[in-house]
């Protein structure tokens, strides 16, 4: 957790980059834009911000994790894209796919990953330009299979290792396996006790009252709003005499 400190301490020191006179925030220090991504030990996707969904990132997933056999079960597929998320997030700060998950009945559901794939087998809505149907079909109700090779440089090193790992552990497993493994998992059952009105879960939720890493996401927050306001600010004064 040393990592998330440190980084916690530079986003408070960038913070101090914007400043004026009569403590008024009319120039900026630099004009380019800054992202947080930067601030990543991994580097990721440089077009996806953290935590935001991309559906050429969710579809890099879904393909990367079919052609690991050549097809995958759906339910497979959401649980194993769940627990990287969740892994991904605890080592590095952010999810892998950026996905909001909805609490369902058979646990938790990336939820615009599974209108996706909703919306391929025939019984779901997924607004895209692209068309879904050229990367991959169902073969039958639950079982999907690639049609191209995933594009692997939407994604990033820590990305592919926590999508592998969580492959490896459960990409093969039976339904009641893995359904178990859902309903015990502490975020999902946290979320339904303490938010049962609510039906999608947070990032608050997926941390499970990690401090440290609340903190940081925290921290975070704080500083992508301050950045989208510094982008309106005006232009830098002209030169005083």
């Amino acid at each position: 957790m040393r990592k998330f400190s440190q980084i916690i301490d530079i986003l408070s020191a960038i913070k101090q980059i914007a400043f004026k006179r009569k403590n008024s925030l009319k120039r900026v220090f630099c004009k380019r834009e800054f992202s947080l991504i930067f601030l990543q030990a991994d580097k990721p996707f440089k077009e996806v911000n953290m935590g935001e969904f991309n559906e050429d990132k969710a579809l890099a997933i879904i393909l990367f994790l079919a052609h690991q056999d050549g097809q995958i079960d759906l339910y497979a597929l959401l649980k194993t894209i769940y627990y990287a998320d969740k892994n991904h997030l605890h080592e590095w700060g952010r999810t892998v796919s950026g996905d909001s998950y909805a609490k369902m009945k058979c646990g938790p559901v990336p939820s615009k990953i599974y209108d996706m794939l909703k919306s391929v087998r025939g019984d779901g809505v997924w607004r895209t330009n692209k068309k879904l149907k050229r990367y991959f079909e169902f073969l039958d109700n639950n079982t999907i299979r690639p049609l191209i090779k995933s594009d692997i440089n939407k994604l990033s090193e820590t990305d592919i290792k926590a999508l592998q790992e969580s492959f490896d552990i459960r990409g093969r497993n039976s339904f009641p396996a893995l359904y178990r493994e859902a309903h015990n998992d502490k975020s999902f059952q946290d979320s339904i006790k303490l938010k049962p009105n609510e039906w999608l879960m947070t990032e608050e939720d997926l941390i499970e009252g990690d401090e440290i890493l609340n903190r940081y996401l925290e921290e975070v927050n704080e500083n992508e709003k301050f950045f989208k306001a510094w982008r309106y600010l005006p232009p830098f004064d002209k030169k005083e005499d």
